[in-house]
């Protein structure tokens, strides 16, 4: 098999991000109406961990707000939709390049169990905190799934049509755990030719321990929400905490 070319390889990683979100996570994205409703009364928005748009396009869309979509991954962002006032920013979320204040922000789809050790997601919220102004709150959106995983060999997880790809393209997926978090490697392949590789490591939630994290970055855990409402998602865990003055 031969892999292509890195700039190749990121490209395909962030259409095939869409791709897998598509068919592998229909029914965890009910989370869009939740964010329009928690963010109601905001208007300077923050969005963590943006991806290519899933969650700040609507956003930014619902009254026109001002919202900066924050992200590592290039491509991805380049892959965005544009909006009025939807600001794409490349950055580590550990060292923002801002400096707003903004009214919310929101860490979707489990992005703080990306961050494997305390002091990188300490510097995370932080960050969060100095970026919001005194009052505002954090939303993080966390998963106790990472927990349950097994290990497994290589297996099929999809194999499904990719319009980029105008093939039929195969998720191969093995998952390692660890004593903090779950290794899941990707594999995504037409035939015998490897599009891209993927490695994924996420802390498990009992290694989080959120409101300790919160409440030492400057925040007030307010609650927390199991799931989206209407019992979508009831795996996930979403904690609010308000920025202290």
């Amino acid at each position: 098999m031969s892999a292509p070319t890195a700039p190749d390889a990121a490209a395909w990683e962030a259409s095939l991000y869409d791709w897998h979100n598509d068919h592998r996570l229909r029914r965890q994205q009910a989370d869009i109406a939740y964010w329009l409703t928690v963010t109601e009364e905001d208007e300077r928005l923050l969005v963590l961990g943006a991806g290519t748009g899933r969650v700040a396009v609507p956003l930014a869309e619902h009254r026109h707000r001002s919202v900066t979509a924050v992200d590592a991954s290039l491509a991805r962002l380049r892959r965005m939709p544009r909006a009025p006032g939807l600001t794409p920013v490349c950055a580590d979320m550990r060292e923002l390049p801002l400096h707003g204040p903004f009214d919310a922000a929101v860490v979707p789809y489990s992005t703080l169990q990306l961050l494997l050790t305390a002091p990188d997601r300490h510097r995370a919220l932080t960050e969060a905190a100095r970026v919001l102004r005194p009052g505002a709150y954090i939303h993080i959106d966390v998963s106790g799934n990472f927990d349950a995983r097994a290990a497994t060999d290589w297996h099929l997880a999809l194999a499904e049509p990719c319009p980029a790809a105008g093939a039929t393209v195969e998720e191969w997926e093995r998952q390692t755990p660890m004593s903090d978090h779950v290794l899941i490697e990707k594999s995504f392949r037409i035939g015998e030719q490897v599009l891209t590789e993927v490695q994924e490591r996420w802390a498990y939630l009992g290694s989080l321990r959120t409101e300790a994290a919160l409440d030492r970055a400057g925040f007030d855990l307010t609650g927390t929400d199991h799931g989206y409402g209407a019992e979508a998602s009831p795996h996930r865990l979403i904690h609010h905490g308000r920025r202290r003055h």
